[in-house]
């Protein structure tokens, strides 16, 4: 699949602030767009960087992630193919980027001009409605993602991360994990060998089956009493 082509109408509609512009705006913004593409672990932006693109990915996969004062690497997010990022730099009163980006894969990207973006979102203020559910889900997920690292141990987690899998797949029982196990475990902030272990549970439990990183889900409302913290694999 070629996805170095130059950006077009059909990466606009899988962006939520450009996805209801007007013919003539769509094409001025598509003018200054352009595409990028990065090697596995090559890095897009570092924290501090200026905050002058907008992302979309087209294909590939990306991590958003903080490194603590040992050097120690927080993920905050993995990035996947439709998924755009940095749409609340926009707002800061000095545009920087607050996170590095990496690729985890070899990875195609539409960089949008934040400024193209701030004046679209003056002239349309659907536009400005569409950012705003976007960011506020975002925000619920990043709630969830605190609560999750608060409040539950690692194996709840585990459960948790599954279920949302499961229901972003629109409550298919079958499907494949995007990320390594080294990655995932990083999200959740546990070790990888944890996450191990609390698959292996809960497939001897009967509750999923797997088979490398396909995952088949035996047991949505199990699943979910576990998440919940209701229930406890044996």
């Amino acid at each position: 699949m070629n996805t170095s082509h130059p950006p077009d109408f059909d990466d606009l509609r899988r962006f939520p602030i450009l996805s209801g512009l007007p013919v003539a705006k769509a094409e001025q913004v598509l003018a200054r767009a352009r595409v990028v593409t990065i090697g596995r672990g090559e890095h897009l932006f570092h924290q501090g960087d200026p905050a002058r693109r907008i992302w979309l990915c087209r294909d590939g996969q990306l991590k958003l992630f903080r490194l603590s004062s040992d050097g120690q690497e927080k993920i905050l997010a993995i990035i996947q193919p439709g998924r755009s990022f940095a749409e609340a730099t926009m707002f800061l009163p000095e545009r920087r980027y607050p996170v590095h980006c990496a690729a985890l894969k070899a990875s195609a990207l539409v960089a949008f001009d934040a400024d193209d973006l701030v004046a679209a979102l003056r002239a349309d203020p659907e536009a400005c409605f569409r950012l705003l559910g976007t960011l506020s889900c975002r925000m619920q997920e990043k709630l969830n993602q605190i609560e999750s690292l608060a409040l539950q141990n690692a194996h709840l987690r585990v459960a948790h991360y599954l279920l949302d899998e499961f229901r972003r797949h629109d409550h298919s029982d079958h499907f494949r994990l995007e990320a390594s196990k080294k990655h995932i475990a990083g999200l959740l902030a546990i070790q990888p060998e944890t996450l191990s272990r609390s698959l292996a549970v809960l497939h001897s439990s009967g509750v999923i089956d797997m088979d490398a990183r396909h995952i088949t889900i035996s047991a949505p409302e199990r699943l979910e009493q576990i998440a919940r913290g209701t229930d406890a694999p044996h």
